[in-house]
This record gives C-alpha cells, structure tokens and sequence, in this order.
C-alpha cells in the first residue's frame, strides 16, 4: 500500500493498491525528491476519466513499469477535481510545452516543483505515433542525471515565462480608451457601452458557427453553455434575432444528439464528433448544472415543450443519481467506464439488444426509425478499430456492418419531433428497464463545494418559473434547502465554505463563489433572510482572502494557503476565460453584483468596478471566451431592481402579479428575468414575519434589502391588501395589486 489510504478523493482512493509508490499533493514528496536527488512524476486525473483508467490498468498496476518509477522518482498523485488550482497550473505548463492538454496529465517536475517535461496519455507499447511510457520514463530519468543544472535552470525560466503578467497581457492590444468609455467619472458602467461589447463577442461566436450541427464549428465539440447564455443576453440587450436563432438552433441539436442521454437524462461531457452524436461518456455535476441554467433560460424566453423536457430529464438525473436523498448535497461525476475499460458500455446498445427490447416488428421499425438505428453513431471502442465495420470514416452516413456487433449510441437527429412525445416516452421507458439491469458505472460520491453551490443555484435559477405557491418551486427549494444546510452548519464555526461540503478548510475562489451565488438564489426563492445574511459573510471573506486589492480581480487560491509554497502555487493566479464553465473571477463577479443590488454597500461596488477594469482588456480579446464576465457586466451596468411582493398565501392578485411575467413580450420577459429580484413575502407566514422583526437592529443601509423587506411589510399592514414595493437608483415606490 502507497501513501495514498487517508485521502479523500476518490481518484487517489483507487490507486492506493497499485505498486507504484504514490504521494498525494505534499511537501513531504518535494522534500523527499530533493533529499534523494529525484525528479518528480506528477500524474493528474479523475475518477471518470477513460484514459486515466487505461493509462493506470496499462502502466500504473504494471509491476515492471511501478518499478522503473520507484527507483529514479518520486511519485505524486492528483485528482484534478479535488485540485483544480494545481490541475489548471501545470495544464497551462504541458500545453505551451507540448501543444496539447487533458487527461491523464503526465508531467515531470524538479524538486522545486518546476515543470520541465510532459505530456498527456502514453501508451504501454508504442501506438498513435507515442513513445512507450516505459521508454519515456527511462530517458526522462538519464536526462535529468545527466544535464541537472539545464534542467533546473530552463525550468526556472519556463516558469517565470509562462507565470508572468506582463506576459500573459503581451498577446493582448491593450487599449486604454476602451476601459475611459466603459465607466464613467461617476464609476458607473456605461450600459451603451456594455450592450457592444457582448454584441461584438456574439458576433465572434457566429463567426465560427456551424450551420449544419450548431455550436462551434470544430470536432471534438464542447458545449460553451455560457457563450449560449450570452447569445441570448445579445438578444436583450441589442434585439440581435441572429444570435437568438443560433443559440435556440444549438440547444435544438445539441439535445437531439447523443451527447444528451435519453435513457437517463442529463449530459454526457462533450462530443467526440462535429454533429454531437457520440460523446465521451462521463457525466459532470459542473456540465449538468449548467445546462439546467442554460435550458431553463431559453425556455423561459421560448416557452418551447422540448427544452422543459430536457429540464426534467436532466433534473432527473441530477436528483436521482447525483443527489444524497438521506443527507442532502450531490455527487461530482458518474464513470464512462464500468470497469473493464470499456468506454460508454453502460450507455450504448447493440442492434440484438434492440431486437429483443422492441421484439414486435412494427414497434422495431419505429424505434430504429426514431434512434437512427444502423445509421451513424457507430463508435469505435477506444483501443481497436470495429470488428466487421467494413470501411469506416467520417463521412459515411450509412456504415455496413453485422447485427449485433457494433454498440451504438441512442440520438434522433432530424427526428427531433419525436423529441417529448408519447412513443418517444414509451420506447424510452423499455430501454431505461433493460438498463437498469446492467452493470451500472462508478458514481464519484465526494461533494464539492464549488459543485454544489453550482447545482444549488442551478436549481433556484429553475425554480423562479414557477409562482412562489407552486408545488415544483417548493420542492425544488426544500432540496437546495437540505443541501446548502451541510455547509451552513460548519460555516459560522471556521469562517471558510471548505472545499468538501461539511468540512473546514482548503476552499479554492469557487468553492466560495458558487455557494454565495446558491445562497443568494435561496434567498430570493424562500425569502428567508438567513441565506442572505450567510451569503453576505462568505463575501466579505472572499474579499479579505482571495480579492487582490493591489490591481483588482481575485486570486484563485487564498493569500495564505500553505501549499502555496509548493512548485507553480507560489504564482497566483487570475483568469476569465470560460475553459469548461464559467470562468472563477466571473462566477464571484456576479455574486458580488448581486450583493451591491441587494445591500448598496461601497465594499462590493469598489471591488466590481476595480475588477471588470482588470480584465477589460482581455475580455476584449477572449470575446465569446470570456461570457461569463460579459454576462455579469451586463447585469452590473443593466441596474437590477428589487421587486419585494407581501401578500398571503394562493392571493389572486399576487399569483396574477407572476402570471403577468407570463404575458409580457419576450424581450421584456426575459429582461425581468435577467436583471430583477422578486422576493415573495407571506404575510401569513408568522415566522417569516417574526425573522424579519427580529433583523429590526440593523440600521438603514447596513442591509438594504431587509430594510426595504420591512417597510414594505409595514406598508401591507397598513393598507391591508397585496402590494409590490417596488426599488431601485435608491429609491421605492409601492404599487397595489
């Protein structure tokens, strides 16, 4: 056994029995490393990673491979999901080395910590043009013996290249007149200016469209769920139909493709394929919340039937299997493999196993008719090509094969119609039966902070379709509720979110981000000004801990983390690029925005203008690559107003006041749904009441939501009857419903 047994991850839990003598994330390796003059493997993975699992079952559970390993370095072991703040350093190292990235990553380090090889996956033997990985390990070795002061040398220099500032704004026209016209001498952000910038990236986005599959137009293709928010936010804001279209044109092909499960609801992780038919199968908790945020808003823009089919679906599967049902919180990821590295073999299906599920002839005929069954979406299995395929490539959209032989993967393609409907249902109902009897693969049960703020505040983003009466809406709540309570119980004894759910300690900039943004939607969505409070707490400690007040824009690991001192940590870093989802500094931005529209406090507002100043340049460069940032620029600049709305419980004229949302035109629609709080309060609710009364010390512009909460309380106890108290620029005005 190898030094991994106490860890929690669950990608190093899975290598504690293989024979190379694994160190977790620890000074003691680098100090081991310099004390027997070693350079360090550094391998980087994830429990749901397909080639991580071939790389371990090839190399790493290999007996002569652990041994060539254990004698000329000293080894160390790194979930990426755990660590994204060491994941993200010696990725960026690997992919100006190498010219790629992913994983498994492969990375060979001095004893300082210094990258000076690597590379992703090597195989066993030599194939796909790579080197054996023994072979790499054997000269790595001698290279490093034999020129040891290049190689701490030109790591070094590496090093502080790639780390520097003034390097990474090298590659960017830096333009002063662009930050004088985004704020004005009042250090307000000029909207006009705002509503061009997310044009010009919209407009960036389309440039690379593809008109046949929608998305980018590229293989392997990924979802950039935040750029598709961003087409719609250009729709708002500008009324640009062009990036509407787009953005409903993609969701329409993404969710008819494969890469949505339709057996088991939710996405897989991106697609293999321009026409998003065979994906890589591993299923995220971060992928999914995002696309529960990304369909939710189309569908609140569109009212389309198809997307709240994919909503449900999709909640499905993050309420059934990522979701603890006893304890509350959610789950990181579920495997591609079920352990015989057989990538996707739970998701796919065999022309035989179709013969038996639909075994009468018409009902047959309807459902390969519906799935494209002998169609595309045949897939190779990862390691050889397809037995009895015959001539296979891209282009085919027919491909001879034997029955029986070939797994393929379940999408409808032109078929969308069938999408939702009753046959669609049924013969989905068959499959999920003859699945659920399989092999089922891994479910990672490690929850995250940053993943579960993420859902958290995916589901109170759904939650607001509904009035605040409906049963969806409270049942949604009573989830994100029993959840959130995990990290609210340790909260107010260590002062930092954790990077484990539960558990003090060792948050990175998401942790924190994500689970303010979660407690600020909880707020909105229940009304109880606890998650405000909460919310506002872990803000105020993120500034303190993670916010550079030297240049704007915030680090992504703590001032005073102590493995900070370890190899590429010592360099902090700050980033807005959307690379998988929303970039860190532009989730933390929104909530921070969110907290100046609610509390009008100068801390957020002089933290937001020194940020988005910051990063302006850049963001002008990453265009659609930076959405998220835009996106919470928008919702700075755009001025949010405070609907507070004090009726009693199923009130007519308070369920008619949020149909109205229902009636107004799209754009306005979706505006209100962007840029507005409505915050329900039942004046029935004793309790409700009795909280607020009891936040009576606060003193007006402390918490200005609270005071605005209880004024217009007072104002419904005058007036006796429904009313909406309506604020924003600072001042209120009460309308009778």
């Amino acid at each position: 056994m190898n030094n991994l047994n106490s860890e929690k991850s669950s990608y190093l839990r899975s290598a504690v029995h293989q024979p190379v003598n694994w160190y977790p994330w620890c000074m003691e390796a680098f100090e081991k490393a310099k004390e027997k003059d070693l350079p360090v493997l550094l391998d980087i993975g994830a429990v749901w990673c397909h080639w991580c699992h071939v790389m371990d079952s090839e190399s790493y559970e290999d007996e002569e491979t652990a041994a060539i390993i254990n004698e000329y370095y000293v080894a160390i072991k790194v979930d990426k999901d755990e660590r994204p703040d060491i994941d993200s350093r010696y990725q960026k190292a690997v992919s100006v080395f190498s010219g790629t990235g992913g994983w498994p990553l492969t990375a060979f380090l001095t004893c300082d910590g210094n990258f000076f090889y690597g590379g992703t996956y090597f195989p066993k033997e030599p194939a796909y043009g790579l080197p054996s990985y023994k072979s790499v390990l054997i000269e790595i070795a001698k290279y490093y013996r034999e020129n040891k002061e290049a190689v701490f040398n030109q790591s070094l220099d590496f090093f502080k290249r790639i780390s520097s500032d003034a390097n990474k704004f090298s590659i960017f026209n830096i333009n002063i007149k662009r930050i004088n016209d985004s704020i004005k001498k009042d250090n307000s952000l000029n909207i006009e200016y705002v509503k061009k910038f997310i044009n010009e990236a919209s407009y960036e986005y389309r440039l690379h469209f593809d008109d046949s599959n929608g998305g980018i137009d590229e293989s392997p293709k990924f979802f950039y769920f935040s750029a598709l928010e961003l087409l719609a936010l250009d729709y708002i804001a500008n009324r640009d139909r062009d990036s509407l279209s787009k953005g409903i044109y993609t969701l329409n092909k993404i969710v008819s493709g494969g890469v949505f499960d339709h057996v088991g609801g939710g996405f897989h992780r991106y697609s293999t394929d321009k026409k998003w038919i065979i994906p890589h199968f591993e299923k995220l908790a971060e992928i999914n919340a995002q696309a529960l945020r990304t369909y939710s808003l189309y569908y609140r823009l569109t009212n389309d039937k198809a997307y709240l089919n994919v909503i449900n679906k999709t909640l499905d599967f993050i309420t059934g299997e990522l979701y603890d049902r006893i304890n509350g919180g959610f789950y990181a990821s579920v495997d591609a493999d079920t352990g015989d590295e057989d990538d996707g073999k739970f998701f796919t299906w065999s022309y035989n196993e179709f013969r038996e599920i639909f075994s009468e002839r018409e009902e047959f005929k309807t459902a390969a008719e519906m799935f494209n069954i002998n169609k595309e979406g045949i897939m190779h299995n990862g390691k050889k090509d397809l037995d009895n395929a015959g001539e296979y490539s891209d282009s085919q959209s027919n491909i001879a094969y034997e029955p029986g032989e070939i797994p393929n993967v379940l999408y409808l393609g032109d078929n969308f119609e069938y999408f939702g409907g009753k046959i669609y249902e049924s013969a989905i109902l068959k499959l999920k039966n003859f699945r659920d009897r399989r092999k089922k693969p891994f479910i990672d049960r490690v929850k995250y902070s940053s993943l579960n703020g993420n859902i958290i505040y995916s589901i109170t983003e759904l939650s607001k379709i509904f009035n605040p009466f409906d049963l969806n809406r409270q049942k949604l709540n009573k989830i994100g509720e029993k959840s959130v309570k995990l990290f609210m119980d340790i909260f107010d004894k260590n002062g930092d979110v954790g990077r484990f759910l539960g558990e003090a300690g060792g948050s990175v900039l998401e942790d924190n981000a994500y689970i303010i943004l979660s407690l600020i939607g909880l707020f909105e969505t229940t009304s109880n000004p606890v998650y405000f409070i909460y919310a506002k707490k872990i803000a105020e400690y993120t500034i303190k801990n993670f916010y550079d007040s030297e240049r704007g824009g915030f680090f992504d690991i703590q001032h005073t983390t102590k493995s900070s001192k370890i190899g590429y940590l010592v360099h902090k870093e700050k980033n807005i690029a959307d690379y998988g989802g929303c970039s860190q500094n532009a989730s933390v931005l929104l909530a921070m925005s969110k907290l100046y529209t609610l509390t009008g406090e100068i801390q957020f507002k002089n933290v937001i203008l020194k940020s988005f100043e910051y990063f302006i340049n850049e963001a002008s460069m990453l265009k659609y690559n930076a959405s998220g940032y835009l996106a919470g620029l928008l919702y700075y600049a755009d001025k949010a107003k405070v609907n507070v709305i004090v009726g009693r419980y199923n009130d007519k004229a308070v369920i008619d006041f949020y149909s109205l949302y229902e009636k107004l035109n799209t754009v306005d629609k979706l505006k209100t749904v962007f840029n507005s709080f409505n915050i329900f309060i039942d004046a029935g609710n004793k309790e409700i009441i009795d909280i607020y009364s009891a936040f009576a010390g606060y003193q007006k512009g402390d918490a200005l939501i609270l005071e605005e909460i209880r004024n217009a309380i007072s104002e419904y106890g005058r007036v006796k009857k429904p009313l909406v108290f309506m604020c924003g620029d600072k001042s209120c005005n009460t309308k009778i419903l």
